[in-house]
């Protein structure tokens, strides 16, 4: 889970309710939300073609492409749109089961991915770390993070199949690259060493290595070994609109490209694995207002506008009834700024592109009054959606130069581990974080806490807040118990020790998880649940697994659902799976 990403590809991931959020709600895919005095905007596809959508309805409506517009017609069997981490794992299967396949691609280059793949019980887990994990356990894991608004059936899949698949993966890679081996992380949460914890962590974090021990960037490694079956991605496809006749099966795609639009044919199905809609701020405002109320920093794929979600429900899907997102706690900014967009239109992004890995550390954090607003030994986004209800949306991590000595017995799992494992480990704060954070004026260093709350942004009543809370802080470390937030005692850390720090933060969105509504082959759903034959949802574009928030210490939880749900897609298309 380790993010830390701006621009076009995820490349970092390698070294309010309106009418339309009421639309989704109820699942009327069929019927854009109209409302009066909408402002029309009109723009002009290839050779001219008008299309027409409302800048306060983020759905629109469907373009109208003439037979005569189109400038080229292609056919395969499946079509894969969206060469992500998901759609290059649809195309691998797709060329190892030798299915004749075209895959398009939205971006100009290759999208970069993150490494960890979670999977459940591969023989790799048993080999490396000895342990079994409860599929039931992992399973209904899974549905309370979800608040039971997610479809059991489908986290099953996951469950079942994401052993299996990185077996496949590890077996792929040794054939294709001449070698490849796999670890996978035994957490340290729950019954680990790390002193317990209130969640679930169990083994399921694979990291596959290249022959000379380097990580595999999966995507990048996919493309490159496609290419050498004799498959190329087609770059600059800007999916147009799915094709659907009267109800009937999905026989293909319209894509925007350099060329004009190109039609698709697929007479066996399309998979869409093109992404969340993190790009599309208005999306973003009807369906998931939390995001803008605390997020900070534009970390995700600007390509990810919600295209292929909206190209299903044009085409009669439904989507998931409640928002889901991936943030994580780690969007640092300089004092006085706040979350939300940085301007009012649909391309809007947000104040920062940095992620600062000490942000998920389980440090005192404080809202702009001067007080803890939760557990802060919590999943990545709890703080950030606890910081929507307070000024500004952020808050403020504070620590003292006991810091990299506290990180240690902290032992924070998954990602934020990369602050106890490299970065502080036989290092000052100082030394860690002067150059970057401390020198640019995002982390502020002070001789007395005084000193840092005024240069924190503290005045007035919030200081003297500030500066009591502190107090009572290190009143509760004395105490060994945290009887104000029940946070587990070995993740409490005295402030006394100068110099003192601290830094300002709001999340850090990396994609939307919410969706087109499946079943647990991947196929889409309409509103009354019928799947909508020849049509297969997979990664962020897809539903029906994530509620609310992502389950970031099932470690590699969403990279090892694309992996799955990417090769099971296929499959299923092919006829290799029976519904």
């Amino acid at each position: 889970m380790t993010n830390n990403t701006s621009g076009i590809s995820r490349r970092g991931f390698l070294t309010g309710a309106t009418a339309a959020g009421a639309f989704a709600a109820l699942g009327l895919a069929g019927c854009a939300p109209k409302t009066q005095g909408d402002a029309m905007a009109e723009t002009k596809g290839p050779d001219g073609a008008s299309e027409t959508a409302s800048a306060n309805d983020w759905l629109g409506s469907a373009p109208e492409i003439s037979d005569d517009q189109i400038t080229a017609t292609r056919d395969c069997e499946v079509l894969i749109v969206g060469a992500g981490m998901s759609g290059i794992m649809a195309a691998a299967t797709a060329a190892d089961l030798g299915v004749d396949f075209i895959v398009a691609e939205k971006g100009a280059e290759p999208a970069a991915s993150h490494f960890d793949v979670g999977a459940v019980n591969s023989r790799f887990t048993s080999e490396l770390t000895g342990q079994t994990i409860d599929k039931g356990r992992i399973l209904n894991e899974l549905n309370r993070y979800a608040s039971f608004k997610n479809d059991a059936s489908v986290a099953k899949t996951w469950v079942e199949e994401s052993g299996p698949t990185v077996e496949w993966l590890q077996a792929f890679y040794e054939d294709k690259l001449g070698g490849c081996q796999v670890t996978v992380d035994v957490e340290n949460g729950g019954e680990g060493d790390a002193g317990g914890t209130i969640y679930y962590m169990p083994p399921e974090c694979h990291t596959f290595l290249d022959g000379e021990g380097e990580r595999i960037v999966h995507v990048e490694a996919m493309t490159e070994i496609l290419g050498g079956m004799g498959h190329e991605v087609d770059y600059n496809y800007d999916l147009a609109k799915l094709i659907r006749q009267d109800g009937g099966r999905v026989e293909g795609a319209i894509f925007n490209t350099p060329d004009g639009y190109v039609r698709v044919n697929a007479s066996k199905g399309v998979v869409l694995a093109t992404g969340g809609y993190p790009a599309n701020a208005d999306m973003v405002r009807a369906l998931n207002p939390i995001v803008p109320a605390c997020v900070t920093s534009t970390n995700y794929n600007q390509n990810n506008t919600g295209m292929g979600i909206k190209a299903a429900l044009w085409a009669g899907a439904d989507m998931d009834k409640t928002p889901a997102a991936m943030i994580f706690d780690r969007g640092i900014v300089e004092p006085g700024v706040d979350a939300g967009y940085t301007s009012d239109d649909a391309e809007a992004v947000f104040a920062t592109g940095g992620q600062f890995n000490l942000g998920s550390q389980p440090f005192l954090k404080v809202s702009r009054n001067g007080v803890r607003i939760a557990n802060e030994s919590c999943n990545y986004d709890a703080i950030c959606h606890a910081a929507s209800n307070h000024p500004g949306g952020v808050w403020a991590l504070i620590m003292d130069a006991n810091a990299p000595e506290d990180v240690q017995r902290f032992k924070s799992q998954g990602c934020s581990a990369g602050t106890w494992k490299r970065t502080l480990k036989g290092k000052t704060v100082d030394e860690a974080y002067t150059e970057k954070y401390i020198d640019t004026g995002l982390m502020m260093k002070a001789d007395t806490l005084d000193e840092l709350a005024d240069k924190l942004g503290f005045e007035g009543d919030a200081k003297e807040q500030f500066l009591a809370t502190v107090e009572r802080y290190n009143e509760l470390y004395d105490a060994g118990e945290d009887v104000d937030m029940g946070k587990e005692a070995y993740r409490l850390s005295a402030i006394r020790t100068a110099p003192f720090y601290g830094a300002w933060f709001g999340g850090a969105l990396l994609t939307t998880l919410d969706g087109l509504r499946i079943n647990k082959d991947t196929q889409v759903l309409d509103a009354d649940a019928n799947p909508i034959e020849g049509l297969c949802a997979v990664g962020t574009c897809s539903g029906s697994y994530y509620s609310g928030n992502y389950p970031v210490y099932l470690v590699g939880n969403c990279l090892g659902r694309q992996v799955t749900f990417g090769r099971h897609a296929v499959r299923f298309l092919a006829g290799d799976i029976q519904a």
